[in-house]
């Protein structure tokens, strides 16, 4: 059974990607773990049988540190980081020796790429820890079609020939075994694999995109539902890649920034996911309004949402921003809700917001960040709050409300320029 100070520590657990930290009464890590859903897998060995091994971790454990990452593949590699750190006992009794897929590009002339289990050298260049090999491994053969670099293991020089295999016919390898292709032509089909798995993959989503369009248009279905697929891979490999290095994540972990920010603004969750939003005008017109969204401390753009002010006429920031608001939370396509709201304004901003949410019927909480003496307003307190101006936490609350001001106002100067042109 939980103490009542794990069972606390429990409920402010976000249910988001990140690595958890099982330490004894000396602070010791005695167990580190990874989940997509952090609190429902802490929750997990409270309230299932385990075998006799997890019950004796259970006894142990005294104390739980928790760090909320951007997407399973930074837990997945943070937890790695930790467990090579740290050499926790029960890690090494529990684990099962799985080891995780990673995407190498080899450091040669031309440079083969492949899948491999384990990183054996600092030469080569590593992309990941993936969660599933099978589904890389589709994704791969996907990229290869637009990039189709060498999977082979000759070695190969330029100026030098020799008989291509299947894969040269077959279209899948650009062949650079048989001197049709020089090194620095070779290279940018290397460096298009190597921008796509580094998040540079949205161009391929909207080519597919077309695709689909066009094949329902000529009601061809069966190649609408392998569009489909390919898109689906996609997706879901981008939500697995880590978006930052093991050393980045370390120095999160330590720098424990959302932690401390749940604490310093009284929440009863960490604020693994934070939204914020600002309007943008000039004199009521071409009116704009943000959605800005950072996960686990860094920003995730596939979040961001521009509005168009539809309701609203004049000067009237208050409405706009509640317009943004309900039409924010009332779209079922926002399916994922935010642990805070961050709103770019003072105490009339941080209240309109919090009536609109009263009238939705959502309980979020709600803080306002002001520019001039960056103030915190929060629905949690009546007092404002003053975090140190060289705190980590006031620092992210800054990257966001900064972030939300330059996303509505380059949208509101694209709405001006368009407006002039006509």
């Amino acid at each position: 059974m939980a103490s009542q100070k794990l069972k606390e520590k429990i409920r402010a657990i976000p249910d988001s990607p990140g690595v958890y930290l099982f330490k004894d009464k000396e602070g010791k890590v005695i167990y580190v773990g990874k989940s997509s859903k952090l609190r429902s897998r802490i929750n997990s060995y409270f309230i299932t049988p385990f075998e006799y091994k997890k019950a004796s971790l259970l006894e142990e454990i005294a104390d739980i540190e928790i760090i909320p990452v951007a997407s399973e593949g930074e837990a997945l590699l943070l937890e790695c980081a930790l467990i090579k750190r740290h050499q926790p006992r029960y890690n090494v009794e529990l684990k099962d020796g799985k080891t995780y897929p990673w995407l190498k590009i080899t450091r040669e002339d031309f440079p083969t790429v492949v899948v491999i289990r384990e990183k054996k050298n600092s030469v080569d260049e590593y992309f990941g820890p993936f969660t599933d090999v099978k589904g890389l491994k589709q994704v791969l053969r996907f990229v290869r079609q637009y990039y189709p670099v060498r999977t082979c293991r000759k070695k190969i020089a330029e100026g030098r020939k020799s008989k291509p295999c299947t894969f040269f016919f077959a279209k899948r390898c650009c062949g650079p075994c048989t001197g049709s292709i020089d090194r620095l032509e070779y290279q940018k089909i290397v460096n298009g694999i190597r921008a796509f798995f580094s998040g540079k993959y949205k161009n391929y989503i909207k080519q597919l995109k077309k695709q689909l369009k066009e094949a329902i248009k000529k009601w061809d279905f069966e190649q609408a539902k392998l569009i489909t697929d390919r898109i689906g891979l996609i997706e879901k490999m981008a939500q697995r890649l880590p978006w930052r290095s093991e050393d980045e994540l370390l120095l999160f972990r330590k720098e424990s920034t959302l932690p401390l920010l749940a604490e310093k603004l009284g929440l009863k969750k960490i604020p693994s996911i934070i939204e914020g939003y600002d309007i943008s005008h000039f004199s009521g017109s071409n009116a704009t309004g943000s959605r800005v969204v950072f996960k686990g401390g860094i920003p995730y753009k596939d979040g961001y949402r521009r509005f168009r002010i539809k309701t609203i006429e004049g000067v009237d920031d208050f409405k706009m921003l509640r317009e943004i608001i309900k039409r924010r939370f009332t779209d079922p396509s926002f399916e994922e809700r935010p642990d805070l709201i961050l709103v770019d304004g003072g105490r009339g901003q941080l209240n309109e917001v919090v009536e609109e949410l009263k009238t939705l019927k959502v309980e979020i909480p709600v803080i306002a960040l002001a520019k001039s003496q960056e103030i915190i307003y929060s629905s949690l307190h009546p007092e404002p709050l003053v975090l140190p101006k060289d705190s980590r936490e006031l620092h992210l609350l800054q990257n966001i409300r900064d972030e939300a001001h330059r996303f509505a106002r380059s949208y509101h100067l694209k709405l001006r320029s368009i407006k002039k042109r006509s």
